[in-house]
């Protein structure tokens, strides 16, 4: 593990910062959790304490599987992005450079020192190519998929600044004002309490943080309105996400349309 991770992590059970030591594995010495970091992620779930989430929708269910945690960059994505979103977004969103080049853009990842985060990682698609973009500074992908997870360890071999936690969304476990940018693709749409996951994301920004993220704003297609409702995603309007943003504090929104998805920002002020 890179050391420099260990100041910003926060004990899921005790909600100390700063108090995990690595001498003999990873342990909180305010209360003792220790953390299993086997296969090179970091499980930082207190399911001893609070036992280990339940996937609520279709679509949690789904990436909590081997199967389509292998499949998910070059099949299951591209595929459920044009199902949903429509051809505008397939060429960006299912090609990845594009989109990728308008996150890397949106995080400003040339002018700023890190660490960063990349929410809801998956198979560490975006946590890959961040790490490449910004190669001095820490990267931590954090999901709550063990699956996915398990395969973005495989993946991240060779990226030395890159860390890899399970956690929940809900639930953060790091400190307040921690990261200089926040990488959030995909997800929110899945969330069972975004507003929740918002004020998380909010809390472990530091001042002047970029928050980038991208969801689903409509399905321009019968079938992929089905889809939707049967995955149980949900839709957001950009302006109903602004709104949202701005009760939370969040400033200086912006947001791209891609089809039938879009790319937002706002910072922390």
């Amino acid at each position: 593990m890179d050391p420099h991770v260990l100041p910003l992590l926060r004990c899921p059970r005790c909600a100390t910062t700063g108090a995990f030591e690595a001498a003999r594995g990873l342990v909180c010495g305010r209360c003792g959790l220790a953390v299993d970091g086997a296969r090179g992620v970091y499980d930082l779930l207190d399911v001893a304490g609070r036992g280990e989430p339940a996937a609520t929708t279709a679509e949690q269910r789904f990436m909590e599987g081997e199967l389509v945690a292998r499949v998910y960059e070059r099949l299951w994505r591209p595929t459920f992005v044009r199902m949903l979103a429509g051809r505008g977004a397939g060429a960006a969103v299912g090609g990845f450079a594009g989109e990728m080049f308008i996150h890397k853009a949106a995080l400003s990842l040339d002018d700023r020192a890190g660490p960063w985060l990349d929410l809801s990682c998956g198979p560490g698609l975006f946590t890959r190519a961040i790490a490449a973009g910004a190669p001095g500074a820490l990267v931590v992908g954090l999901d709550i998929s063990r699956a996915m997870l398990e395969v973005a360890a495989g993946r991240v071999r060779g990226y030395t600044n890159v860390v890899l936690v399970r956690a929940d969304a809900h639930q953060l476990p790091f400190g307040d004002d921690t990261f200089e940018g926040l990488n959030n693709a995909g997800a929110i749409h899945a969330y069972d309490d975004a507003e929740q996951c918002f004020r998380e994301i909010w809390r472990v920004l530091r001042p002047g943080g970029l928050y980038v993220g991208s969801t689903f704003a409509e399905a321009p297609t019968l079938g992929g309105r089905l889809a939707a409702r049967v995955a149980g995603i949900r839709r957001y309007d950009p302006g109903e996400l602004r709104a949202q943003l701005s009760r939370l504090g969040f400033a200086e929104y912006e947001d791209l349309r891609l089809g039938g998805a879009f790319v937002f920002r706002a910072r922390k002020p």
